[in-house]
């Protein structure tokens, strides 16, 4: 018979609030996940209140979590619920047939076809950022990383989007560029609430969000107006939103909010966890030389005489720095797990043959990229961070349990442009550059606001003198 959830193993809970002291006193609620799969188990029980949650790391389990999306899983509906009043009807929170739906609009707006498309965009501004490097390698100013990666892939997912010029990368003072990076921790909040208070009573930073949320909309409407008009003259779709005006074959016409919903859930997925990454792969060139000019000597062979790659096929032949983001995404995920729960009453089968029953409804934490933090026979040496071991042919960079991306219907139809991006701004940066690591405002520590990403990471930076090979 299949175990029931009572009798798995597990931290003892308190009366009353269960577990939830301990995610309190560490705020990083992966790392406390991963600590309880070390002591008891890959699939363990513990209790958020008064709330059974199972968690697994189980290869096994992980790999049916995924790949039975959205029919026999979904996500959690109390996540999913305030997830949709801040970002409505797009596809990051839909469900089954408009899941499936608006999983084809997203898909068909950024194929591989429009790569080359959106590769001006790119291009452009990863000119502008180099920009800002060279005049803070000028000035002898410190760089916040992570503060000019968010600029950066704002600008890049905003220009691809909606084809409009944000230019957050040289705003100052207030703006959209300063808003929009308050989305995910405001969603974090809400999902750790004990109450929904705002749906009574709004505190100022509901406030701030509502307002924000309002300007990203109005943006979208009139860039979508645009758009209408360029695809109706019988202009090709040269970024998302005139992606979106021509309906799908035997599909209705995508609705604004539905138009919306995706933007915004484009914005949070490009900006935050893209930026995250990138400014991690900086951080370990920084505190790794040789990795470092490993980086750079590619970079010196594949671009030659050009200062920035001309096509994606170039970006593609950058191995060494694509190898340092995959080591990234292992070391540092920005999204290390996942809350979901059955649709009906299923039972999961272990990589043990073990059984186990999950009712409808239970929360299951998946544990996406535990595996490759502590699986010692596909990932040797995990705790090293080692770019070489993407380059040794032994490694499917998505097998489970390496699932950065995800697995499966769900799997990110992001990836494509992310890895570019990240690949781009570690060889471009890492050739044009030397780093100097700045730790006057503390150490580089990991944060977690619904994404993970990486605090203090400041460097100084100097201009690379000429060699005899430029």
């Amino acid at each position: 018979m299949p175990e029931n959830t009572s009798i798995l193993d597990g931290p003892r809970p308190l009366p009353f609030v269960g577990n939830l002291p301990e995610f309190a006193r560490d705020q990083k609620t992966h790392r406390v996940l991963e600590r309880w799969a070390d002591e008891y188990g890959l699939t363990y029980r513990f209790r958020l209140g008064r709330q059974e949650v199972v968690a697994t790391a189980d290869p096994a389990h992980v790999d049916v979590l995924l790949r039975r999306r959205p029919d026999d899983f979904r996500r959690a509906v109390r996540s999913s619920t305030i997830i949709d009043e801040i970002v409505p009807r797009g596809v990051f929170t839909a469900e089954g047939d408009r899941w499936r739906r608006l999983r084809k609009v997203a898909t068909q707006s950024l194929n591989a076809a429009y790569l080359r498309q959106y590769f001006t965009t790119i291009t452009m501004v990863t000119e502008r950022l180099l920009r800002q490097w060279e005049a803070a390698a000028g000035s002898g100013a410190r760089v916040d990383v992570l503060d000019l990666m968010m600029r950066y892939t704002l600008d890049v997912t905003v220009g691809l989007a909606m084809g409009h010029d944000l230019n957050a990368l040289e705003s100052t003072g207030d703006g959209l560029h300063t808003r929009v990076k308050q989305l995910f921790p405001a969603i974090s909040r809400r999902i750790n609430a004990a109450l929904p208070y705002w749906r009574y009573a709004k505190l100022p930073q509901d406030r701030r969000l509502d307002a924000t949320v309002r300007e990203i909309e109005a943006l979208v409407g009139e860039r979508f107006a645009a758009a209408r008009v360029r695809v109706a003259a019988g202009d090709p779709p040269s970024n998302f939103l005139e992606a979106l005006v021509r309906p799908l074959e035997n599909e209705p016409e995508i609705t604004d909010e539905e138009v919306f919903g995706n933007v915004l859930a484009m914005l949070l997925g490009g900006e935050d966890t893209t930026s995250s990454t990138a400014a991690w792969a900086l951080h370990y060139l920084a505190e790794n030389p040789d990795i470092h000019a490993k980086v750079r000597a590619e970079a010196d062979e594949v671009l030659g005489e050009q200062r920035l790659p001309g096509d994606p096929g170039t970006v593609g032949r950058l191995k060494y720095a694509e190898a340092v983001v995959n080591e990234v995404l292992r070391f540092q995920p920005v999204a290390p797990f996942l809350l979901l729960e059955p649709t009906s009453d299923v039972t999961l089968t272990g990589r043990d043959g073990s059984e186990l029953f999950a009712p409808k409804g239970l929360p299951i934490f998946v544990l996406m990229s535990y595996g490759a933090r502590r699986d010692t026979e596909r990932f040797g040496d995990p705790d090293v961070f080692r770019p070489e071991r993407w380059l040794e042919g032994k490694l499917p960079p998505e097998a489970l349990p390496f699932a950065p991306f995800g697995a499966g219907p769900r799997y990110c139809p992001g990836r494509n442009l992310a890895l570019i991006e990240a690949a781009m701004v570690t060889s471009v940066l890492g050739r044009e550059f030397d780093f100097e690591p700045d730790h006057s405002a503390g150490a580089v520590v990991e944060r977690m606001e619904f994404t993970t990403f990486p605090t203090n990471l400041n460097l100084r930076v100097r201009t690379r003198a000429a060699t005899a090979t430029r």
